[in-house]
């Protein structure tokens, strides 16, 4: 009888717990793995993403640094890698990683989303800025009904910064996203700009947004 590869049955087990979401055990066997085969970067990068979930951000953002070193192509190692910088407090440095992983092709708006809320963190002005490049990468008219990965992540962002900025942007160019609205007219509301608020409410399909509606036009037609 053959002898099995022990390779293939702690392959086998890595991806049991990453279906599982065992973290420490997908850690414990992929540097079994890497020490049968160093300098995997594909390994590299999903022990990266164990620690990440772990909240190993130091360990993680090392690991993740070897993949890269090792030849990693795969844009989720940079995004990874921006988390972890993130995780450590290193804002500047997880800028530069979520753009490399754009640059390397990010089909995900968790990227985007994530990049414009260090940004924002940052300055809000960079954020919007970055937006604006964005949009001139990819001209409206946009599909807000199925939004492209940046416009979708952006869309995100906006409503968990501080501030209203992002979402204001979004809405000067037709952004129908109720969450996204809702930032700015409770921001509007804030500053008792009625007519303003009024006009975002417009076309809402939430009972709160008809009703606070409804109390605005009633203020607006009092004597």
């Amino acid at each position: 009888m053959a002898e099995v590869d022990p390779r293939q049955l702690w392959w086998e087990q890595a991806r049991s717990a990453l279906a599982e979401q065992n973290w420490p055990l997908l850690e414990g066997t992929l540097l079994r793995l890497l020490e049968a085969v160093p300098g995997q970067p594909e390994l590299l990068d999903l022990l990266g993403h164990a620690l990440l979930m772990q909240g190993e951000y130091a360990r993680c953002r090392d690991v993740l640094e070897q993949a890269l070193h090792q030849g990693s192509t795969n844009f989720w190692t940079p995004h990874k890698l921006g988390d972890a910088h993130r995780g450590l407090q290193r804002a500047a440095a997880a800028i530069p990683a979520y753009e490399q992983a754009l640059l390397w092709g990010s089909d995900s708006p968790i990227t985007v989303r994530n990049l414009l809320e260090v940004l924002h963190g940052e300055a809000v002005a960079s954020a919007i800025e970055r937006l604006g490049r964005f949009a001139a990468e990819a001209p409206p008219p946009w599909d807000w009904s199925q939004p492209p990965p940046w416009l979708r992540g952006a869309c995100d962002a906006s409503t968990r910064v501080h501030g209203s900025g992002l979402a204001e942007w979004l809405c000067l160019r037709g952004c129908p996203d109720s969450a996204v609205r809702a930032v700015v007219w409770q921001e509007s509301l804030h500053r008792l700009e009625l007519s303003a608020t009024l006009q975002l409410l417009d076309g809402s399909s939430g009972d709160l947004e008809r009703a606070l509606a409804q109390r605005i036009e009633a203020l607006l037609q009092m004597p």
